[in-house]
């Protein structure tokens, strides 16, 4: 049992410094560890293996003959590392491939370290660039156009794996006639400023894109296909990731039409959109007397194409990245780091200004559940705290592991290190510069300095840490990946200079923190070669409760 005493003597302000950098890099290495837990080759070397011999690819139990009849397309942020594994492991047996990368990813993987991910130069896999700012554009229509014809020339002895990762959906536009990439572009820009959610919006996209809802699977039969994903969606839906381009979905015009009038979009929308959809839906309702799912749609080129669920046997779909990983790996090298880890949840979501405050209260509540074990604080203000947090969503259960974890920290003086992950958005307001990371942790840092206000004495024996961060390398339209800060923030940013509460106002958390300290807090680690979504590491360490 951790000692009562009240009387333990502060650390010299030269030790809490030192400690507090050690602490910061320990942080950084905890977020760089779930980078690492989601880089392609670690990811594929544990569902693919194989034997040269027999020429025998084995795909979580499922095997392949290989034997020149591979091909390989792939789309999205982090598909680039996953090509050049294929093409180590299979190269010889590889006819063709293309892949569809972001505008300028080759070079800035290059600039940060990672040429290993780049394709040899006799290479069979072709890479095309595009979708500048992650809008689909003509260059990522030109590389989807000889995606969408490689995959429709294979034979039942062919195998196609597919690659797809975060961002794949802007880099496989592919309009069914007779829309246009302009189209596109119109309806997603024409849906989100009605209000649409993203689900709203990929459900209207795999209706009038050919290789989106299964569409690339369906063009590639009779070939076997194999795709290996990388999720960077919450609950790591299938269907959701990059549009479910391999993924077997049902389709319904009518679901659309009602989403288009349900945001009263019908009218801001290019005409030709609503005519598809009710073309397509007077064919489902003409052939009426089919079973649902034995139901037809008509194709880009008009002919029919059978949605049969044994046809989907030829298809595997295998994820291999995924955020919840990533915060086991984080976790563990917390624990290596002498931290006691508890993760919070794989899945946060909403406004990321709110979920900094969140962080905030949890930090507050971890403090008090050191205290009340140093009988330092009443049980009424853990519950009071405790109600505030599952308002802002959550679970009782939860904080009772959380709780748990302290008991854990307090009895083993060790500070506690919880792990969260998912993706939140930012509901921009302002003009500034910024990303969902770096506003978080403003907003944290803003209500850090709330919540610890009025305990002066616990400022001064506790230490706070939060990081927020994209795996991906990219927070926003910025060169970083997100923001650390501490209990401290808003008062040394006031003495800087400084005006925190406008920054987040005006959504230009990036500039901020470019100027906060130096930039000392700003996390950048380039474009990483991954992306399964952001981590959120909060730190608390009570240096009375420790025995430091």
């Amino acid at each position: 049992m951790a000692s009562t005493s009240t009387s333990t003597t502060k650390p010299e302000a030269s030790d809490l410094r030192s400690r507090d950098l050690q602490t910061r890099v320990q942080l950084r290495e905890v977020f760089l560890t779930a980078v690492r837990s989601g880089m392609p080759q670690q990811m594929l070397e544990k569902v693919l293996k194989y034997d040269p011999s027999t020429r025998t690819l084995t795909v979580e139990g499922r095997e392949y003959q290989v034997n020149r009849n591979v091909f390989v397309v792939g789309f999205g942020k982090a598909v680039l590392g996953m090509a050049r594994v294929m093409d180590e492991v299979l190269g010889d047996h590889i006819i063709r491939g293309i892949v569809s990368i972001p505008t300028g990813s080759r070079a800035d993987l290059v600039a940060n370290g990672h040429s290993d991910m780049l394709l040899s130069p006799n290479s069979k896999i072709r890479v095309r660039e595009g979708a500048n700012h992650n809008l689909p554009d003509e260059l990522a229509f030109q590389a989807a156009r000889d995606i969408h014809q490689l995959v429709s020339n294979l034979t039942e002895k062919d195998i196609v794996f597919v690659l797809i990762s975060g961002g794949g959906s802007a880099l496989l536009p592919y309009p069914v006639e007779p829309l246009t990439l302009d189209d596109l572009l119109q309806i997603t820009r024409v849906l989100f400023s009605h209000g649409a959610s993203i689900s709203d919006v990929n459900t209207v996209r795999v209706h009038l894109e050919l290789l989106k809802g299964g569409g690339l699977a369906r063009e590639a039969k009779p070939a076997q296909v194999v795709s290996f994903i990388i999720s960077d969606v919450i609950g790591d839906s299938l269907e959701m990731i990059a549009s479910g381009p391999t993924v077997r979905q049902v389709r319904s015009p009518h679901r659309c039409l009602e989403i288009i009038d349900r945001l009263n979009a019908r009218e801001a929308l290019p005409k030709v959109v609503v005519e598809v959809l009710e073309a397509k839906k007077s064919q489902i309702v003409a052939q009426a007397g089919l079973s649902w799912n034995t139901r037809s749609e008509t194709s880009s080129a008009g002919g029919i194409i059978e949605d049969d669920r044994s046809e989907w046997d030829r298809v595997q779909n295998v994820l291999v990245g995924t955020n919840a990983i990533a915060c086991q790996a984080a976790a563990q090298r917390a624990q290596e780091l002498g931290f006691v880890p508890c993760i919070l949840s794989t899945e946060l979501s909403g406004e990321a200004k709110e979920v900094g405050l969140l962080f905030a209260k949890l930090a507050q509540y971890i403090v008090a559940c050191f205290c009340l074990r140093l009988s330092q604080t009443a049980n009424s203000e853990v519950v009071q705290l405790e109600m505030e947090i599952i308002r802002l969503g959550i679970s009782k259960n939860k904080l009772n592991e959380v709780a748990d974890s302290v008991r854990v920290a307090s009895n083993h003086s060790k500070p506690l290190c919880v792990v969260a992950g998912g993706e939140t958005t930012v509901n921009l307001r302002g003009k500034g510069k910024g990303g969902r990371n770096q506003e978080m942790a403003l907003s944290a840092g803003l209500q850090l300095q709330q919540c610890f206000q009025t305990f002066k004495s616990r400022r001064e024996l506790t230490e706070v840490l939060f990081l927020s961060a994209g795996t991906d390398g990219q927070d926003g339209p910025t060169n970083a990946a997100g923001a650390l800060v501490d209990e401290n923030f808003m008062l040394d940013a006031v003495s800087q200079g400084l005006d925190p509460v406008a920054s987040l106002q005006n959504n230009d958390s990036h500039t901020l923190w470019s100027r906060f300290a130096g930039g000392r807090d700003l996390l950048v680690t380039g474009l990483t070669g991954t992306n399964v979504m952001d981590i959120q590491l909060l730190l608390v360490q009570n240096n009375q409760a420790t025995g430091f």
